[in-house]
């Protein structure tokens, strides 16, 4: 089987906590694991100049023609600002977050032709810097993913990060596979779940070390995790998404799908920032030790 095409769209950042900025963003962490992965990855993003393109593996703003397995080619538009975030986390590991400055937006006419049909998008906002519909509209997926937690964000005069309700439109998530969000946007929105599952075939809730509710077709299942020694939880529900998503545009059934998420997310959480994304294709392994309930 030929490496799965894959398109990941959405903003890289840069977050700031304790000592230097670290490279991050869902389109960041998604692409980094669906290419350790073994997926040939295209990324549409904008960033200014001190975003580190390194820490992309490799750019470039000449779309090749098939680029090899593993491989992350990007499309960085030029733009005033890197989009980035101050985070800091209480002892129960909640995060609070600060906007301290933001990149332009995108859009699928950015999309060069051959870039149009692949087997997976992976629509990956931090916050609201994309229209989903747009780019289902304007890509040819097997599969379509959506991150959620860039969707229902919004800030307060000085840039803090607040929950924004949203209210899914089905006509709007026409064509999404796969909408994921994790427990801090449940706990916002305690009905999110619920008005997700009216709109798409596919939710999944990730809930940290308890794992995750995999909502569709009339029924919840349970996804348990695989045993990590977590230091930083950053990125994990990204690299969920991503390894989730790979596996459903492979045919997978979506509990089968959702451990080899939760592998990826067990290895991502094992670093600093990204610094286990190398390691991820261990996720192969380890999916397999994944508990399922419900069937």
């Amino acid at each position: 089987m030929s490496a799965p095409a894959a398109l990941v769209v959405g903003h890289v950042t840069l977050d700031r906590g304790t000592g230097a900025a670290r490279p991050g963003g869902s389109a960041f962490y998604a692409a980094r694991t669906l290419a350790a992965l073994g997926a040939r990855v295209r990324v549409l993003t904008a960033a200014a100049g001190d975003f580190p393109r390194e820490a992309l593996v490799a750019t470039s703003t000449t779309p090749t023609t098939s680029p090899p397995a593993g491989s992350i080619e990007a499309i960085v538009l030029p733009s005033p600002a890197t989009t980035t975030f101050e985070n800091a986390y209480a002892p129960d590991g909640r995060r609070s977050q600060r906007v301290l400055a933001f990149a332009r937006p995108l859009g699928p006419d950015a999309l060069p032709p051959s870039w149009r049909d692949v087997d997976l998008l992976l629509l990956a906002p931090v916050l609201g810097e994309l229209d989903p519909a747009a780019f289902v509209r304007a890509v040819r997926a097997r599969a379509v993913g959506l991150c959620v937690q860039g969707l229902v964000r919004d800030l307060r005069p000085g840039g803090a990060v607040v929950p924004r309700r949203l209210e899914p439109d089905p006509a709007s998530l026409a064509g999404v596979s796969l909408a994921v969000l994790g427990e801090d946007e449940a706990a916002a929105q305690p009905d999110l779940v619920a008005a997700l599952a009216a709109a798409v075939p596919l939710v999944a809730s990730t809930q940290g070390a308890r794992g995750c509710a995999l909502v569709g077709g009339g029924r919840t299942r349970r996804v348990g995790v695989h045993p990590a020694r977590e230091v930083d939880p950053t990125g994990a529900g990204d690299a969920f998404a991503a390894g989730m998503l790979l596996a459903l545009a492979r045919g997978d059934d979506p509990a089968e799908a959702a451990r080899l998420g939760a592998a990826a997310a067990s290895i991502v959480v094992e670093g600093r920032g990204g610094e286990a994304l190398g390691r991820v294709g261990e996720a192969w392994q380890r999916a397999a030790r994944i508990p399922v309930e419900g069937g």
